[in-house]
């Protein structure tokens, strides 16, 4: 019984060392900002429709301590805030994105883990609602 239980154990600090080896290069966000990285292909019609529906929302990004940046090809362009000089081929590798793949958002946490995955444009009740729904932003709005 207390083997078993040792093995499982082991198994699951494993699994979630892993999981936190894929977004160690976030570390350059950690702790001070939440990310959302949207990926895709030069002239893809759904990253224009990606930006059309998040541009109204820099109040909304700032409450929350958002960053937003657009990678289109090798190009990281930020769409909200400032960042550090990360490039398209270190964002592809740690968000698990390929080049040449279609149209990917990912949202990085505080913690740099990833919160969502989503092939498809995300509107703002999506976004800001998963963010507000996370403890860490509850203990933030609650300051």
């Amino acid at each position: 019984m207390i083997r078993s239980l040792t093995s499982a154990a082991l198994a699951v600090l494993v699994a979630s060392a892993g999981s936190g080896a894929l977004a160690a290069g976030f570390d350059a966000f950690g702790w001070k900002n939440r990310v959302l990285i949207v990926f895709a292909n030069p002239g893809d019609p759904q990253a224009v429709e990606q930006r059309r529906v998040l541009g109204d929302e820099t109040k909304a990004f700032a409450e929350r301590d958002m960053l937003v940046l657009e990678v289109l090809g090798d190009t990281v362009k930020p769409i909200y805030g400032k960042t550090d000089t990360l490039t398209a081929r270190e964002l592809r590798k740690d968000a698990g994105v390929e080049e040449g793949a279609r149209f990917t958002a990912v949202l990085i946490g505080k913690d740099g883990g990833i919160k969502l995955r989503a092939n498809k444009p995300v509107t703002p009740d999506q976004l800001f609602g998963l963010i507000d729904s996370m403890p860490m932003r509850a203990n933030e709005a609650s300051r």
